[in-house]
């Protein structure tokens, strides 16, 4: 297999392979290798990285030992230059000058004609020759790791869906059985405040929805889906009705499927064979009293999944899922592409190539902030131009949305966006979305909802997959971390290659039986097939280098999670007279709010540093991003924001796992828990709330806040993953980033 470019990282490790302090020497340059070149090379993300390679430690200096590789190769010269970054001095670099150390500041040396000899350890350059020996992290043919056994595995699949199902369906009537209609619909979960039966026919009876003061005057484009689209409930849902109104009989809330919708009008069947005191229900329903409708199930996706599933029985597919086939790399689409984005760094290009090179599965590992969807757009685009159909699906409407458009607006285009490439930019292909008049983004509705030609890019959520009658050359699946396999088995079902991209260091699927998923069956399909113990374990690309986050932001998640792999691409500037990431300890009871927790003193230090970041930096509010893992901390927390600031509704209040996928320049995460015992709940859990730890730790660019009682999260607590916080604590104290808070002495 001929790969004519590689990652940076490879590369270095390689030479990290050779390199020996008993055969290599500190390099003792001439003058004219001190001159300087007027050129900076990029030598602090190299020495950083370095620094995490043991290996590299000199045994009596405190310095790192970066070796050198020749003026025009990327082979070793067995010689090194010393790093160290020194408490007074700064960054440092030490040579050799007549036998004796001498040392240069690191900005003077990076525009020197020697530091030239390590920019090959950088990702923006690319070496024409590679080192003697090169090994190459993927081979022209791939065996399987841990192949399983395929009955066993797709009879799994379909039980697993059959539990998901009636989990869910029991999940979600605990819960609207605990809380209104109406306070559901508030949260914006799947529930309509308030209807009333006009008829009954064959059975069959009409509801008219009341619709709330902030809908009635909505006449657009989207009427005719105005329960679709505003609450959530859909045609053969099942649905919970409650009355709304003093005293009902006691059957309420009944059990009930929605036939059909039409505009704000829908019908509701019930089995009366399940309900106590049919009679009664019949007659409170008939004197059109005020009820209130919650979302039980919506049974398409799982009929999806189901019929996904079998439909993988004894195909290549299958053989992919279980191991029984080698993955191979000979696809001769890559030879007919143009040049690569010439942003795209060399980890990201290999990538690319190995994803078109592959007949059957490439897995792209893309930890926060390393362009894995500009790596997947460089792959889908360079597939259509090689003559490929492409499906290109993830497990959420943000997720497709946000690789079709990026951040376009309709006077201003995203150009690393497929938007930019289709019949909307510069028409290099035709590409349709499905159930586009129904996205959240107006450009995605005004462009793509009728699409008349036949496209070579298809664009849909996993489930949504399921309504396309046509087969395609090549899958990619983003965000392939957050959908179980049997999600994932539906666009897989549609096409014979498939790329996958996510990153199993941060939150895994969504499971009703299993919170979290311990099984390949709730897994997702990344982590079955390429994590440790996965089926093909390994085979596929890291991508390395971040460009997201200042590298403070950046240093925990990358030695907790990363395991020291990432490496900082651009220089990230902090906010003014603030480390870029710092930590407040602060107690507060905490409110149980419909099963959910609230901390208003919390609540209350989150305004406090709103205020002070408006009033002291350069950020405005809609560049502050406030998340925290509980719905009644967003609901706290924006109420108080309201009381406080002038421009609240511009700041973005959420979860973290809505958050995962998003970045803002700044981030305040509210941890909430507060109490002597220290119980954390899901924050505990292993493996998502270290995952979960994770996720809200890489959404800051410039400015991460962390606010919470680290007595309680460091507690020693059975059953629960302490050791994490304890870590994170423990960076805070050492580097001084740790205030602690007396709420009573804030202003707000």
């Amino acid at each position: 297999m001929d790969i004519t470019t590689t990652r940076m990282s490879l590369l270095f490790e390689h030479a990290i392979r050779e390199f020996s302090l008993s055969s290599s020497t500190l390099v003792d340059p001439r003058p004219k290798h001190l001159e300087s070149t007027g050129q900076s090379v990029p030598v602090r993300p190299v020495a950083e990285f370095a620094g995490h390679h043991d290996s590299l430690s000199h045994p009596t200096n405190e310095w790192i030992c970066i070796p050198l590789h020749g003026t025009d190769s990327a082979a070793t010269t067995d010689e090194y230059i010393g790093y160290l970054d020194h408490d007074l001095r700064g960054e440092l670099f030490y040579i050799k000058q007549n036998g004796s150390e001498e040392t240069i500041a690191a900005d003077e040396f990076a525009q020197t004609k020697l530091a030239k000899q390590i920019r090959f350890w950088h990702s923006d350059y690319l070496p024409e020759t590679f080192p003697p020996g090169y090994d190459s992290p993927i081979n022209d043919t791939e065996p399987p790791r841990n192949p399983v056994e395929s009955t066993t595995l797709i009879d799994g699949f379909e039980a697993y869906i059959e539990a998901e199902r009636t989990a869910t369906q029991q999940r979600n009537r605990e819960h609207a059985e605990n809380v209104s209609p109406r306070s559901q619909w508030a949260q914006n979960e799947a529930a309509i405040p308030a209807l009333h039966c006009v008829e009954e026919t064959n059975g069959e009876y009409e509801f008219r929805v009341d619709l709330p003061g902030k809908l009635e005057d909505r006449r657009d484009d989207d009427w005719a889906y105005i329960v679709e689209n505003e609450f959530d409930i859909h045609e053969d849902n099942d649905v919970l009705l409650h009355a709304n109104w003093t005293d009902p009989p006691d059957s309420f809330p009944v059990v009930g499927t929605v036939q059909r919708i039409r505009g704000r009008s829908l019908w509701l069947s019930f089995d009366w064979a399940d309900i106590d005191r049919p009679a009664s229900i019949r007659s409170a329903l008939t004197q059109g009293r005020e009820c209130g409708l919650s979302g039980l199930l919506n049974p398409v996706p799982f009929d999806r999944e189901q019929e996904a599933v079998e439909e993988l029985r004894d195909t290549p597919t299958e053989a992919i899922l279980t191991g029984n086939t080698e993955l191979t790399f000979a696809n001769s689409a890559v030879a007919q592409s143009t040049p690569f984005d010439s942003e795209l760094n060399q980890e990201q290009q290999a990538a690319v190539k190995y994803a078109l090179l592959a007949d059957n599965l490439f897995c792209i590992h893309g930890p926060p902030g390393t362009g894995k969807t500009r790596t997947l757009i460089e792959i889908i685009r360079r597939a259509v131009e090689s003559g490929d159909d492409v499906l290109v699906c993830a497990d959420s409407n943000q997720a497709v949305d946000n690789l079709i458009a990026g951040s376009s607006t309709d006077g201003d285009v995203d150009q690393t966006s497929l938007h930019a490439h289709s019949q909307h930019g510069t028409d290099e292909f035709v590409l349709d979305r499905v159930n586009a008049d129904r996205s959240a983004r107006p450009l995605i509705r005004e462009n793509y909802t009728d699409v008349e030609v036949t496209p070579e890019i298809v664009a849909a959520t996993n489930s949504s997959a399921a309504r396309l009658h046509r087969s395609f050359d090549l899958v990619v699946i983003d965000e392939a971390t957050q959908a179980t396999c049997t999600a994932s088995c539906i666009p897989l079902s549609k096409a014979d290659r498939v790329v996958l991209a996510g990153d199993h260091k941060q939150l895994p699927p969504f499971s009703s039986t299993e919170e979290p998923p311990d099984s390949s069956y709730g897994l997702s399909l990344f982590e079955h097939l390429y994590s440790t113990g996965g089926v093909y374990e390994g085979v596929g690309v890291q991508l390395k280098t971040q460009y997201r986050m200042h590298r403070d932001i950046a240093y925990f998640p990358n030695r907790e999670f990363y395991d020291r792999s990432l490496r900082n691409g651009r220089r990230v500037e902090s906010l003014a007279d603030r480390p870029p990431i710092e930590a407040y300890n602060v107690g507060g009871s905490v409110d149980v709010v419909d099963h959910s927790r609230a901390n208003p003193t919390e609540a209350k230090v989150v305004v406090h540093l709103v205020t002070e970041l408006l009033a002291e930096t350069d950020i405005d509010s809609a560049e502050i991003g406030i998340i925290t893992p509980y719905a009644a901390q967003i609901r706290t927390i924006t109420q108080s924001l309201e009381d406080a600031v002038a421009d609240a509704a511009a700041i973005t209040v959420d979860t973290i796992d809505a958050y995962q996928g998003n970045e803002k320049p700044v981030i305040i995460l509210s941890l909430v828990r507060s109490n002597a015992t220290g119980e954390i709940g899901f924050l505990g859990r292993t493996p998502d709330g270290p995952r979960r730890l994770n996720v809200a730790l890489t959404r800051g660019k410039r400015y991460t806040a962390v606010i919470g009682n680290f007595h309680t999260l460091t507690y020693e607590h059975e059953n629960t993953q302490t050791d994490v916080y304890q870590k994170l604590h423990q960076q805070f104290e050492a580097r001084g980033l740790l205030n602690d808070v007396d709420p009573e002495l804030l202003p707000v």
